[in-house]
C-alpha cells in the first residue's frame, strides 16, 4: 500500500466515524426512522457528488449499466441496516462489528474468484471471528440483539458493493470527477426509487401500517415508520448530513478502493471503530449522545478484532513484497 493510499484510507475512516456519531445523535434526539433517514441522506449525498463532478455525460451513461443499479441497491441496504443498528449499540461497537467484513470479503473472493487467502492470513481471520463472538457476548441480549442481524446483513452488503465498485466498467482510471459522478448516480438512482416506493406506501396505508413504538426497539427489528416520509425534521436532518458528510465519505471511499484495492480497503477499516469511539467520547461529554459507551469487554473484543485485521494487512503486504522480490 502506497503512502497516498494509506492517507486516503485513514481520511475515509475519520469521515465515516464522524458521520456515524452525528447520525446516531440525530436518530436518538429526534426519534428519526433510521431507514428513511438513510435513504434521504444517501440521495442528497449522491446529488452533491454529481453536482461537484460536473460530469453529466458520465452520469447518464452510468444509468445504462447494471453495475450501477446493483451497487446502488447494495449500498443503500448496507447503510440503512448499519444506521438502524445504532438504535441498539454504540457507534464504536457498530464500527467493531464492521470488521467482520474482512473475513466476509475473503470468503466472497475465494468463492467467486478463487482468490484464496494465504496461510499467513488465516490466523487473522480466525482472530476476527473470535473477537466477534466476544463482542456479541457483551451486548444486551447477546445473540437476540437486533443489531447482530442488522450488522451481519449490512457487512455482507458492504462486501458486495465493494466488489461491484471494483469491477464497474466506469470505475476504472484516476479521473476523480468521473468517479464522483458515478458514485453519485449509483446512490441517487437507487435511493430515489426506494423513496418513491415508501412515499406511495405511506399514502396507501396512511403511514400507520409499519409504525413501531420506540419501546419495542430492544426486542424487535425496527420497522419503517412511513409517516416520517413527510416529516420536515426528517428531511432537514437527512439533507444536511447527506450533503455535508455522506457525499464526502463516499467520494473518499471510491478513491481509496481505486488506490489500494477492495480487500485492502476493507482491511484498513480497523481505524474506524476507534475513531468512532473517540468522537463518541466527546459527544458523550457534551451530552449529545444520550446512551452509554461500550463496556470494557466490548472494547477488548474490538482490540482483538483490530489485531486480526492488522495481521491480515501485514500478511498481504509481505506477500506482495515477496512476489516483487522474485519477479
Amino acid at each position: 500500500m502506497t503512502p497516498k493510499g494509506l492517507i486516503v484510507c485513514l481520511a475515509t475512516m475519520v469521515s465515516w466515524a464522524f458521520l456515524i456519531v452525528i447520525s446516531k445523535g440525530l436518530l436518538l434526539t429526534y426519534n428519526l426512522d433510521p431507514w428513511i433517514f438513510t435513504i434521504i441522506q444517501l440521495m442528497f449525498g449522491g446529488l452533491f457528488l454529481i453536482a461537484v463532478s460536473r460530469k453529466l455525460g458520465a452520469t447518464m451513461d452510468a444509468l445504462k449499466s447494471p453495475y450501477t443499479w446493483a451497487y446502488g441497491v447494495a449500498r443503500v441496504l448496507s447503510a440503512a441496516c448499519f444506521t438502524a443498528s445504532l438504535l441498539y449499540i454504540s457507534a464504536a461497537n457498530a464500527g467493531f462489528f464492521g470488521l467482520v467484513s474482512v473475513p466476509f470479503s475473503a470468503l466472497a473472493f475465494a468463492l467467486l474468484f478463487f482468490r484464496l487467502p494465504t496461510a499467513l492470513e488465516l490466523p487473522g481471520h480466525l482472530v476476527i471471528i473470535l473477537g466477534v463472538i466476544l463482542l456479541i457476548s457483551s451486548l444486551e441480549g447477546t445473540y437476540t440483539n437486533p443489531a447482530v442481524y442488522l450488522m451481519i446483513f449490512s457487512e455482507f452488503a458492504v462486501v458486495a458493493s465493494v466488489i461491484i465498485a471494483e469491477f464497474h466498467p466506469q470505475n476504472q482510471g484516476d479521473d476523480l470527477k468521473k468517479r464522483a459522478s458515478l458514485s453519485g448516480v449509483m446512490l441517487v438512482a437507487s435511493a430515489l426509487i426506494m423513496l418513491i416506493a415508501l412515499a406511495a406506501l405511506s399514502l396507501i396505508t396512511d403511514g400507520t401500517a409499519a409504525t413501531q413504538q420506540a419501546a419495542d426497539w430492544t426486542s424487535n427489528l425496527p420497522l419503517i415508520d412511513l409517516t416520517q416520509v413527510w416529516s420536515p425534521t426528517m428531511w432537514v436532518a437527512a439533507i444536511a448530513v447527506g450533503i455535508s458528510l455522506r457525499g464526502v465519505s463516499m467520494f473518499l471511499s471510491m478513491q481509496a478502493i481505486n488506490l489500494v484495492g477492495s480487500q485492502n480497503y476493507v482491511a484498513t477499516i480497523a481505524a474506524l471503530p476507534f475513531t468512532s469511539l473517540l468522537f463518541e467520547l466527546f459527544a458523550d461529554k457534551a451530552g449529545y449522545l444520550p446512551q452509554t459507551l461500550p463496556v470494557p469487554i466490548a472494547i477488548l473484543a474490538g482490540v482483538i478484532m483490530t489485531a486480526g485485521s492488522l495481521g491480515i494487512l501485514w500478511a498481504r503486504q509481505r506477500k506482495f513484497k515477496t512476489a516483487a522480490a522474485f519477479s
